[in-house]
């Protein structure tokens, strides 16, 4: 089948309602206690979350309030990579909604037939049956099947429409734009894989998935996001990653790893 050509009617950036990913206040003082327990006390020394303990018992923090801000930094900074993967679906699925093109049948069966695969393989590998993981979902097979047939078309009304911002771009390749994509512990590690790929004939699906894999970085850092429907202005998401980060400024001593 012949590469399907797809074009958006937009490609100005996205503009969406990207909530915020919220760590529940119990679970930031629960990782404290756990945390003075692990590096501060005694052993047998049980920790207490008030001002005099803090301040007597804790270098370089003075009070409760300013524990809590370290341990909700370090787990904002821990939650930062779960927060961008649900900024992309949201980003993602924004754009997709630009495709022109209708879903070619014969691609949308082959993909649904890979989808329905992998689940069986899943559920097999846990030794589960299709109705016991239903009910442990508290679902019907019907619904499960109508959750990955949408979730699958979704999956490539988004590709598509990544297929079609790079197009529009028209961008080139360079050797980074592979080694991103290419998992390794080196340039040279990356470099001799991409030159085994090569060799085994799979350079046009690894070229087709880096100029998408390009065209996601770029309609991500020019997307513009609120957090909230209240928020009044706008803000460019590759800006936002650095708003993330400025809090190490209000104790920069403290922010050391958990």
């Amino acid at each position: 089948m012949a590469n399907q050509h797809y074009t958006l009617t937009s490609y100005e950036p996205v503009y969406v309602i990207a909530e915020e990913i919220k760590i529940p206040e119990e679970a930031v003082r629960k990782t404290a206690l756990r945390w003075l327990e692990l590096n501060v006390c005694k052993e047998g020394e049980t920790p207490k979350l008030n001002d005099q303990w803090v301040a007597k018992h804790v270098e370089d923090i003075n009070n409760v309030e300013e524990l809590l801000i370290f341990i909700r930094y370090n787990m904002y900074k821990d939650n930062v990579e779960v927060q961008q993967l649900a900024d992309q679906n949201v980003i993602c699925r924004e754009l997709a909604t630009r495709l022109v093109e209708d879903l070619p049948e014969d691609l949308v069966e082959e993909a649904l037939y890979a989808s329905s695969y992998r689940l069986e393989e899943m559920l097999r590998m846990n030794g589960l049956q299709k109705k016991d993981y239903c009910e442990q979902r508290g679902i019907s097979e019907e619904q499960l099947d109508a959750e990955v047939r949408e979730n699958t078309i979704e999956s490539l009304k988004e590709d598509s429409a990544l297929a079609a911002w790079a197009d529009h771009a028209g961008y080139t390749l360079e050797a980074e734009d592979f080694y991103e994509i290419i998992p390794g512990d080196s340039v040279q590690d990356k470099a001799y894989k991409r030159r085994q790929i090569e060799l085994e004939g799979r350079m046009p699906q690894m070229e087709e998935y880096a100029l998408k894999a390009k065209a996601l970085r770029d309609v991500m850092e020019n997307a513009m996001i609120k957090r909230t429907e209240k928020d009044e202005e706008w803000m460019r998401y590759g800006d936002t990653s650095k708003d993330v980060l400025d809090a190490n400024k209000q104790f920069p001593d403290n922010f050391i790893s958990l």
